[in-house]
């Protein structure tokens, strides 16, 4: 079975590891497996650079274009004989506010694709006025790996409790939101509240560290950390806070939870992919337009009230806290790793690409050193 595909390389940015992710799980069914890269920025492993020696040979039995919907395209060429996926995901209910060049072409660069993958029901409902009738419109969020994240036996019932946020803290993630709600119960609840902190860790120069001064054990950490001091870092810690305006899926929360940690999240775009309210807290929400010149593109903005009640729950319900980050723990892992996904991928094509996904998926069969119910 012979699989293109064409994404972004790199371990600096979302699409960029979620197309290393890709490779590895096709690689580990016995895909052959080749690279059309969009974007490389190294270093890269080993085993994804020996790929970069293949030459490409059409046809393939599968082509893969996972971008961000402004960078989705298929040259003819690559269409003929294949079947051909987009993949992508969208954080705002339509695709309005897309750059006005890439939504000028969006429609017609939609047409190469005999199946459409959106990380979310959002990312679908926003494509979809774009795409042909013939495209099959399939759910299925990306993945990550798990295997460098182990869980963690965590201190649940001293008094102290700390909080997080993770990643590059702009205002999509709104971070304020969960600075809001932690500075009001250290206000008004001193005591109950008092064994609480906040640890804030990005990479951009969003949040002041004089914030740190006016707000009791509010803690930033600006840097840039390999996975052993991350992971350290994720240890030490019990909640994870991810009021964001709107997720594709939201790799430290998934990386979070399989550590053992829970996870209050806003209950809306890549989050409902998997969360759910038996080992993790929704959060409510409201949508607002992004602005005024695009009033049907709208995105989440997380209820800071009902976070700081979610906050104080946890902070004193310490045993319900422990016993959803344990399931976490476990069902995070098999059901949003890579090779759950890539599994999936091909039983969806299998049902929802009348023909060519049946062929795909027996040659799938027939790759694999094992039958797809096995051990990936």
């Amino acid at each position: 079975m012979r699989v293109l595909v064409k994404a972004p390389i790199s371990s600096y940015s979302g699409y960029g590891r979620d197309g290393i992710g890709i490779i590895r799980a096709l690689n580990r069914i016995g895909a052959d497996v080749y690279l059309h890269p969009t974007h490389v920025d190294p270093p890269l492993p080993p085993d994804i650079t020996d790929l970069f020696q293949k030459e490409l040979q059409k046809p393939f039995d599968l082509v893969i274009n996972h971008e961000d919907p402004g960078q989705l395209e298929v040259s003819q060429n690559l269409q003929e004989d294949s079947l051909v996926v987009g993949w992508t995901m969208w954080e705002y209910s339509s695709i309005d506010n897309l750059k006005k060049s890439k939504l000028k072409t969006l429609k017609k660069r939609m047409k190469a694709y005999d199946a459409m993958l959106s990380y979310d029901s959002v990312t679908d409902t926003a494509l979809a006025p774009y795409l042909k009738d013939s495209t099959s419109r399939i759910i299925l969020q990306g993945g990550y790996d798990p295997h460098y994240w182990k869980h963690v036996e965590r201190d649940w019932f001293s008094d102290r409790l700390g909080f997080m946020m993770c990643g590059q803290l702009h205002e999509r993630k709104d971070p304020f939101v969960a600075i809001q709600a932690f500075k009001y119960l250290k206000e008004n609840y001193p005591k109950d509240f008092d064994g609480a902190e906040l640890h804030l860790k990005t990479n951009i120069r969003t949040l002041h560290p004089a914030m740190e001064e006016w707000c009791p054990k509010l803690r930033i950490h600006y840097a840039t950390w390999p996975t052993d001091i991350l992971s350290a870092f994720y240890s030490a810690q019990h909640v994870l806070l991810a009021p964001s305006r709107g997720e594709g899926k939201n790799l430290p929360a998934l990386e979070f939870q399989t550590t053992g940690g829970a996870v209050i999240a806003t209950n809306w775009g890549g989050h409902t992919s998997w969360m759910q309210e038996d080992w993790a807290y929704p959060l409510d929400y409201v949508l607002r337009p992004e602005n005024a010149k695009f009033p049907d593109c709208k995105s989440a903005r997380a209820s800071k009230e009902h976070l700081q009640e979610l906050m104080m729950h946890v902070f004193q319900n310490r045993e319900e806290l422990k016993n959803k980050a344990d399931l976490a723990s476990i069902t995070i892992p098999q059901m949003c790793s890579w090779d759950a996904v890539i599994k999936n991928l091909f039983l969806r094509l299998k049902s929802e690409v009348p023909e060519k996904g049946e062929t795909l998926y027996n040659k799938m069969l027939m790759a694999r050193p094992y039958g797809l119910e096995g051990e990936v």
